[in-house]
């Protein structure tokens, strides 16, 4: 007859109790806890507004979690991840959530602009009176527009900091405000200062690193953003579409393997000029969102109308 963990001698029961080990059973308690909450509706996820984003992630964004968002320069990944940033706040109003927008390529006012644009439906050359002067009215629709900002826990750091100071700003604001939920947003991950003259990919192993001390500390939301190796730009590429894979991201080796999500963004016919389909989407205004890896949810594309003149993103129809 087997005997239950309870029956087991009480030695045999715990015998790793200083070393960090749990008996199976604890696991077998929290997995039924994680599926009765999603019975409940309760889970600890943060939706987007992007109803197949959602799906392939079961839900949404999770506490303690690393999602990456590649691409080549150019390809739309700042503005991806502003419109997932506010529209994340947006759809999750009743819950403490901050977000820390180190942004050491773009100013903020710039994020700010961009976020802006599609309300007034203006291109930044509009705004900012490239080749024609904007007028008083449309000035005012601006100003009325940027202003539903404020009400948004958004706060710009855009000086290049080491890994060191924003674990330790992490720690700041989890100790002063330790029921909010921190979404830490890197832009992009190559510009966060290294301690030493260390190289690239030992600085993002670095970065890697640290943020998943801040994951398993303070369960933060990192939300990555990376480039690509030049990979993707060799010749026999282009008979597989340039379709983007794992391999691809730069510093694949430390950051590829700490996310809990990689998505890898292309735009076939404005970067590549394909105009067959591809991936079974009409390549004309597509913003592919290659999700390559995926630890708990699904794999796959997922199709985006973008509008990039003035930072429009939204999930094609089915």
């Amino acid at each position: 007859m087997k005997m239950t963990q309870e029956q087991l001698p009480k030695e045999l029961q715990d015998p790793f109790k200083d070393s960090g080990f749990k008996s199976i059973n604890k696991a077998i308690s929290a997995s039924l806890h994680q599926v009765t909450d999603g019975i409940k509706g309760i889970r600890r996820v943060f939706p987007t507004k992007w109803s197949r984003l959602n799906r392939n992630l079961l839900g949404g964004l999770q506490p303690g979690k690393m999602y990456v968002i590649a691409g080549r320069p150019g390809v739309g990944k700042s503005a991806f991840s502003n419109q997932l940033i506010f529209d994340l706040l947006d759809n999750n109003k009743n819950k403490k959530l901050l977000v820390l927008y180190w942004s050491f390529e773009m100013p903020g006012y710039q994020q700010v602009m961009r976020s802006a644009s599609k309300s007034v439906n203006k291109q930044l050359g509009d705004l900012l009176s490239v080749e024609a002067r904007l007028k008083d009215e449309e000035f005012k629709d601006y100003a009325d527009s940027v202003q539903k900002f404020n009400k948004y826990p958004v706060f710009f750091n855009n000086i290049p900091r080491t890994m060191d100071f924003i674990k330790a700003t992490n720690e700041q604001v989890f100790m002063k405000s330790p029921n909010a939920r921190v979404v830490n947003v890197f832009d992009h991950s190559r510009l966060i200062k290294g301690q030493n003259e260390h190289s690239e990919l030992q600085k993002l192993n670095e970065i890697s690193k640290g943020c998943m001390w801040m994951q398993s500390k303070m369960e933060v939301i990192n939300i990555l953003l990376s480039q690509l190796n030049r990979n993707i730009e060799q010749e026999h590429r282009a008979k597989n579409q340039y379709q983007p894979l794992l391999t691809d991201l730069f510093g694949g080796d430390s950051i590829g393997q700490d996310a809990h999500v990689v998505m890898i963004l292309n735009r076939p016919f404005d970067i590549y000029g394909i105009t067959k389909t591809y991936c079974n989407e009409e390549p004309q205004g597509l913003l592919a969102c290659h999700i390559e890896k995926n630890r708990d949810g699904l794999l796959g594309m997922i199709p985006y109308e973008a509008d990039m003149s003035t930072f429009t993103i939204k999930e094609r129809k089915k």
